[in-house]
């Protein structure tokens, strides 16, 4: 996972919010009426996509813009799910373009200490500084110096959503070498913007790849 800029909220969320936000507060804080069917979030779809060019913003695979269907559809997450944020249904803030088996795996689940925000403002609360890179494993982990709390939020993340899935870990692990064996294959003067090439733009796992490339600075191997 790496930092995703959400952008500028489109023209007509406003709208949408106004007329059925209400309908799933009721719903969901009260149980007044039927459980509401509207889901036009999805019109806004591809302005999420457009960010990353269509990569989910959480397990950094691409997904299949051409199916409705299947793990890798694409979908729009509530990041803060709507069964327990009805308010937040028509927020663009709270909307995360995801692959569905990550809003699959993640579901309606909001554990105490929340998930690590793809799009987080704060500097501090963006996801590389909650997650690392384990070569050996192929694992995301939490950051080692991280206070206990912070590390329990990467934990539910990492799990919750099933980053560490033998299927992502392996696709991560192709991905990293193919990027290591092209920066290898370079002069020292080319490698800094090779990376930045892998870690600037919407690349498949470029979030991993970037917590390798600082493990390499950090090392004095890049």
């Amino acid at each position: 996972m790496r930092w995703v800029d959400r952008g500028p909220e489109p023209a007509g969320v406003a709208e949408y919010a106004g007329r059925f936000t209400q309908g799933r507060i009721d719903y969901f804080r009260s149980r007044v009426g039927q459980r509401p069917t509207d889901f036009l979030w999805v019109v806004f779809r591809p302005a999420l996509a457009s960010r990353t060019d269509s990569i989910c913003w959480y397990c950094e695979q691409g997904c299949d813009t051409h199916v409705e269907s299947g793990g890798r559809a694409p979908t729009v997450d509530h990041f803060r799910p709507l069964s327990c944020f009805p308010e937040l249904a028509y927020e663009w803030s709270n909307w995360v373009f995801s692959c569905r088996r990550c809003n699959d795996n993640k579901a309606n689940k909001w554990p105490d200490l929340g998930y690590v925000d793809p799009c987080a403002d704060d500097v501090s609360d963006r996801p590389d500084r909650y997650f690392d890179y384990d070569v050996l494993t192929g694992d995301v982990e939490p950051r080692s110096e991280l206070s206990p709390t912070a590390k329990r939020r990467a934990w539910d993340t990492i799990d919750d959503l099933g980053l560490n899935k033998l299927d992502v870990k392996i696709h991560r692990m192709e991905c990293i070498q193919e990027v290591m064996n092209g920066l290898i294959s370079r002069p020292i003067s080319e490698r800094e913007a090779f990376i930045e090439s892998n870690t600037g733009r919407a690349v498949e796992h470029a979030g991993a790849i970037g917590m390798v490339a600082k493990q390499l600075r950090q090392a004095r191997r890049l």
